[in-house]
């Protein structure tokens, strides 16, 4: 090997050393103001000199968070872009919403696609909220514009309640869709069990940042919170293709 490979060998060695070293001190720094579990998946430089990124994991969810290169100073909130009027945090929780629902493949959800499709959205649904039952009224609407529909369950009241079990009656039923019509118009289903993703939709959801419903996710990550009527939906949808 020639001493010019061995010294690029060397500085790449130092520089893995050298980020590695500075997630310790990074994680060090949060675990003094936090008592929750954390773990930095991530560091990475920001337009502003002297300020990190921070990607971290909390157990539950995926933060961006911002530190001084020292480790002496945080930052919670979001950066923005003034000169091209981006927000840039929010940007990379988009991306981390794709990466993160990516992982559930479409037969751990219940689909509502039509023939055309051009768009497709993640709706999170909770059974018993009055907006989530309006938006299940209107899927056909939704279907006609060509806009699929992608269901995960998010019990508002948490896993282990009457709002939960619905979500499972309902994906225990032998025809799931049927099932989720009858549920969505108030009626009053037996009860079902078995193996289901229900708490990976609902730990899924916290993730992402979901904290209500219906909680609506664009395909580029864009997490819109609340009921959006299908012509809306579809104007934002065609906004977003626009050059």
């Amino acid at each position: 090997m020639r001493y010019s490979s061995v010294l690029v060998l060397l500085v790449g060695l130092m520089g893995v050393s050298q980020a590695a070293n500075n997630i310790d001190k990074y994680e060090q720094a949060l675990k003094t103001i936090t008592s929750g579990p954390i773990k930095i998946e991530a560091v990475k430089d920001t337009p502003v000199a002297g300020m990190k990124e921070l990607t971290v994991n909390t157990g539950r969810s995926m933060e961006i968070l911002y530190i001084s290169e020292n480790g002496e100073y945080i930052f919670n909130g979001n950066l923005f872009d003034i000169k091209n009027r981006k927000d840039i945090t929010e940007q990379k929780k988009s991306t981390l919403r794709q990466q993160y629902l990516s992982k559930i493949d479409d037969r751990n959800r219940i689909n509502y696609f039509p023939e055309d499709m051009q768009y497709r959205v993640t709706v999170f649904t909770d059974i018993d909220c009055p907006y989530c039952r309006e938006l299940h009224a209107q899927m056909s609407e939704y279907n006609e514009l060509g806009i699929g529909v992608s269901y995960l369950f998010f019990p508002r009241s948490g896993l282990d309640t009457p709002s939960a079990d619905k979500a499972v009656t309902v994906w225990c039923s032998d025809t799931p869709k049927e099932a989720m019509d009858k549920s969505t118009s108030g009626a009053q289903l037996s009860q079902l069990q078995c193996d289901n993703p229900i708490t990976e939709h609902y730990n899924s959801g916290i993730a992402v940042g979901v904290t209500g419903t219906p909680a609506i996710i664009l395909a580029d990550g864009t997490l819109i919170p609340g009921l959006v009527p299908p012509k809306q939906l579809k104007q934002r949808l065609d906004a977003l293709t626009k050059p």
